[in-house]
């Protein structure tokens, strides 16, 4: 089952503006969190539904995407992981393939301002 995972920062880490995000699409992102690490992110949206994972087969530990932002199935109801053919629903949990019953570590999205943003929640 997907797990939450806490980003060491204090405050949020803006991601893009949510026009840049396709209504029913993905986006990989790469973010500088706190410590100077960088994380890769799935940024998936569904009409007013947003959710984020981080970009991280559990089975391998690799990207799902051979090519930027491939992630969708052609329905775009799943994310596969293009390594293995692994099927995550929105949730994150791998419904098929070789990670069947894991699943993709969930990372907390809201949109802010008026512009609006997406941004990466933190915590401290």
């Amino acid at each position: 089952m997907p797990n939450p995972k806490s980003i060491p920062n204090a405050g949020a880490i803006d991601i893009c503006p949510l026009d840049e995000m396709p209504e029913h699409g993905a986006r990989g992102f790469e973010v500088a969190v706190a410590n100077g690490e960088l994380l890769n992110i799935i940024v998936w949206r569904d009409g007013e539904s947003l959710r984020a994972f981080e970009n991280k087969c559990p089975h391998l530990g690799l990207p799902l995407e051979t090519f930027p932002d491939r992630f969708l199935s052609k329905d775009a109801s799943t994310l596969i992981c293009s390594a293995h053919g692994a099927r995550f629903n929105a949730d994150g949990l791998c419904t098929s393939g070789p990670c069947q019953g894991d699943g993709l570590t969930k990372l907390d999205v809201r949109i802010i301002g008026a512009g609006p943003r997406i941004v990466l929640e933190a915590t401290p």
